[in-house]
């Protein structure tokens, strides 16, 4: 691993574990051993380097969901291969990570959006259609609506500063929401393959 490598690995570790406003850096500099010097030979300000991080991790969660799409028995197999590693995701992420990221990286934020309003929306509305046309899910959902619904729930998890997360965390809040949503739009015999799925986690 390269020092540039390292100093995205370290940094999204620490943005991950605070939130990014209050990791400095310095911190990150410290964190790795290195002088700051260093680190803005790749990055002149810590916009760029929440800028390239973002854009990481997007391309990250592209590749990600293509290959679930690819390896799902049928679209409620996908949706829990995309939930699962949503829940693993948000297992190790500080909630003001997503607030930071809103209200202080603008740059970064578009990049979300860009991702959430072109591939997550394509994937989503392509699963919508598929499990309606196998009779998982009811045939009177508009996928259109439905799509961009579901992908502003989330965003309204990760973004909206309304939740605590104190008594539920911020993975269980997102498997509750895609319960709520799979259960709203599933035939019964889509609920009876999304329940035996749950079994097998």
């Amino acid at each position: 691993m390269d020092i540039q490598e390292k100093i995205l690995k370290t940094a999204l570790h620490l943005f991950f574990k605070y939130g990014i406003k209050y990791v400095t850096m310095d911190d990150i500099a410290k964190e790795l051993g290195i002088s700051k010097k260093t680190i803005y030979q790749f990055y002149k300000e810590k916009d760029d380097l929440v800028t390239q991080l973002c854009e990481n991790e997007m391309k990250h969660h592209e590749h990600d969901f293509q290959e679930f799409n690819n390896s799902a028995n049928d679209p409620i197999h996908e949706m829990i291969l995309i939930s699962n590693k949503m829940k693993t995701f948000m297992q190790n992420i500080n909630p003001m990570f997503f607030i930071d990221l809103k209200k202080f990286y603008p740059t970064a934020f578009a990049r979300f959006q860009s991702f959430k309003e072109n591939f997550a929306h394509k994937n989503t509305l392509s699963n919508l259609k598929e499990g309606i046309a196998q009779g998982y899910y009811r045939s009177n959902i508009e996928p259109e609506f439905v799509s961009h619904f579901r992908l502003n729930q989330i965003e309204v998890l990760m973004f909206g500063n309304t939740f605590s997360f104190e008594k539920v965390s911020f993975a269980k809040s997102y498997e509750l929401t895609l319960d709520m949503f799979v259960y709203g739009i599933c035939t019964l015999k889509g609920h009876k393959l999304f329940d035996d799925y749950k079994k097998l986690i």
